[in-house]
C-alpha cells in the first residue's frame, strides 16, 4: 500500500479566505440624506442640472463652460467636490506691458481650461451637513477657478501663539 503525497492536493474543495478578519467590527457606514435635498443652491449664473442619480450626484453648469460635480462616496463616509475649468481663458486686454503682465500672470494662476479641481467633506465629522457642504462649494470650489490653490485645509491654523515645534533660535551645537 502507498502513503498518500503530503503535498497532494486535498479531496474536498478548501473553505474559501474571508478578505476580512473574524474579529473585525462592522464597517462604518453613514447614513446621508440624499444629495438633492442637501446640495446649495448657487447663485446665478449657476445653473443646476438633472442627474440619472440624484439622491448619490448633482452637477451645476455655468454659462462659460465651467462645471461643479457633488458626488457622495461609498458608505456615505465622504462627498466629493469638484470643479471643471471651462474651454476657454478671458482674454488678455490690450494696454501697457505692465498691464498684459498681470492679466497673464492672472491666467496662469487660474486653473487651466479642461482641467479640475477635487476637495472632500467628511460626513462623519460634519454638524450640519447641508451648511457645510454650500461653505465648501462657495468658498473653496467656485474661488478656485480664479486661484487654484494646492490644498484646502477646512480648519483655520492660523494663530499668534509659537507652534509646539517652531524654534526662534538657531540650531542646537
Amino acid at each position: 500500500m502507498t502513503e498518500p503525497d503530503p503535498f497532494a492536493r486535498p479531496g474536498t474543495t478548501p473553505t474559501t479566505r474571508r478578505r476580512r478578519p473574524a474579529f473585525a467590527g462592522p464597517r462604518d457606514e453613514i447614513d446621508v440624506p440624499p444629495l438633492d435635498r442637501i446640495a446649495p443652491t448657487l447663485d446665478p449664473p449657476w445653473h443646476k442640472e438633472d442627474t440619472d442619480t440624484p439622491e448619490r450626484t448633482a452637477t451645476y453648469h455655468h454659462p462659460d463652460g465651467h462645471r461643479i460635480g457633488l458626488r457622495i462616496q461609498s458608505r456615505g463616509l465622504a462627498i466629493q467636490a469638484w470643479i471643471t475649468a471651462g474651454p476657454d481663458l478671458p482674454p488678455i486686454p490690450g494696454g501697457t506691458d505692465i498691464e498684459q503682465a498681470e492679466a497673464q500672470a492672472a491666467n496662469d494662476a487660474r486653473l487651466q481650461p479642461g482641467r479640475t479641481w477635487h476637495t472632500v467633506l467628511t460626513t462623519r465629522t460634519s454638524k450640519a451637513l447641508a451648511a457645510d457642504l454650500g461653505d465648501i462649494v462657495r468658498d473653496h470650489v467656485i474661488p478656485a477657478l480664479a486661484c487654484k490653490p494646492k490644498q484646502v485645509s477646512t480648519t483655520s491654523t492660523t494663530t499668534d501663539e509659537p507652534q509646539p515645534n517652531a524654534t526662534t533660535e538657531g540650531p542646537a551645537t
